[in-house]
């Protein structure tokens, strides 16, 4: 089965796409130069294969494998698109999850906060992207015990996804 962009399930899950390697915090505002388009392609195979090693391992309950791949793809795509990309995002949702995953949530968290503000920042406050990344962050708030924090968060979340569901039935 594939991973939920939404969640809505006690266990998360990364977004698709997915990504590798723990952040630096200092990296926030760096741009690589530009990829040719053999190289953007070479990134994009690299990624979604990596991706795919992340999805497998994942979902035979290997988390800590998973998240070693995870961070390999996370860092590709920093130094490939740069800290402030939302595919850069995605996978920093993806290392998160695993985090998570792994009870990890004090590591998790400002993973997410940071994923979600680049997602808003390049996709949109209400994209299923940065949605995902918010739930997840509600998702770890409730495991810490910051249940008032965590229903916000929903409330949020829920919101979101009906200002994105009235958007996509405009379109139509």
């Amino acid at each position: 089965g594939g991973w939920s962009l939404f969640g809505g399930r006690k266990k998360p899950e990364p977004a698709a796409g997915g990504a590798a390697g723990p952040p630096s915090a200092a990296a926030a505002s760096d741009s690589p130069p530009p990829l040719d388009p053999a190289q953007r392609e070479a990134v994009a195979a690299e990624s979604k294969r990596l991706g795919t090693e992340v999805h497998r391992l994942f979902n035979s309950g290997r988390y800590a494998d998973a998240l070693s791949v995870a961070e390999q793809q996370l860092r590709l795509l920093g130094e490939s698109y740069g800290h402030n990309h939302h595919e850069y995002a995605t996978a920093m949702n993806n290392v998160a999850t695993l985090y998570q995953a792994l009870g990890r949530y004090g590591e998790a968290e400002p993973l997410l906060e940071q994923a979600s503000k680049i997602q808003q920042r390049t996709l949109g406050h209400d994209h299923p992207h940065t949605v995902a990344s918010l739930s997840n962050l509600a998702t770890v708030y409730e495991a810490m015990g910051q249940s008032e924090r965590a229903k916000a968060m929903q409330s949020l979340v829920a919101q979101m996804k009906r200002t994105w569901e009235e958007k996509q039935r405009k379109r139509k």
